[in-house]
């Protein structure tokens, strides 16, 4: 029996150095592609919810309502805001009947991650000069994700401590996905009188709106303008 017992045991094969470092490699691509593909998961749409509750901060901080609604208290005016704080509520009916957000003071990454954000050194909303405001297209809460659809002639909503801004676009991408497309060091977008030479003296009170491209990247960025028709 004790030689029967012998001859029924089998020795697991050893594993070639090469296969074991192989197999080794092969774990940590899967690890990394996972944590890849969680860290993907998280900018996209996890992004979102901390962005959502920034933004019913910023609406408590500005005192706004339901969307559409109007100013339920004073907020600060826009020359006491710090960098980070509620400036106004933006909508854009293109966007949908319920499209409306909080529009921060600032455009740095800490400031777009809970909404849209007013260029500082840009005018105020209704002064003369170019009141220009980015926003994301991907991930915290997606704001921009439509902006290609932007047609000229489509309305752009200001509401701030000073009143409400009614803008209409004369400059967008028109429905086509690399409309109105420009590399990101063209800042000419956000100048004072856009594409005219630095220190033109503006007549008009316009507005730009700015957001990434591709949808999912920031190699380029698109654009639309507008003129203040109403405020």
């Amino acid at each position: 029996m004790p030689g029967h017992a012998r001859r029924g045991r089998r020795r697991a094969p050893r594993r070639s150095p090469v296969a074991t470092v192989a197999g080794g490699v092969g774990e940590l691509m899967l690890t990394a592609g996972a944590v890849v593909l969680l860290f993907v998961v998280y900018t996209l749409w996890g992004t979102g919810i901390q962005t959502a509750n920034a933004q019913d901060d910023l609406r408590d901080e500005l005192g706004a309502v339901a969307p559409g609604g109007e100013l339920t208290k004073e907020p600060p005016s826009v020359d006491e805001l710090d960098l980070g704080d509620a400036y106004g509520l933006l909508r854009i009916p293109r966007f949908g009947a319920d499209w409306e957000w909080v529009v921060v003071e600032g455009v740095e990454p800490e400031d777009l991650e809970n909404g849209p954000g007013h260029y500082p050194e840009s005018a105020d909303a209704g002064e003369v000069g170019n009141f220009a405001v980015a926003a994301h297209r991907s991930g915290h809460g997606w704001p921009f994700a439509p902006f290609p659809e932007l047609r000229v002639g489509d309305r752009i909503e200001i509401v701030t401590a000073q009143g409400t801004f009614v803008y209409e676009l004369d400059d967008a991408p028109g429905g086509h996905p690399d409309g109105n497309k420009i590399d990101v060091d063209e800042l000419w977008v956000v100048a004072p009188v856009p594409g005219e030479p630095a220190g033109t003296e503006p007549t008009e009170r316009r507005i730009t709106l700015t957001t990434c491209w591709p949808e999912i990247g920031s190699s380029h960025r698109m654009y639309a303008t507008g003129v203040l028709i109403d405020g």
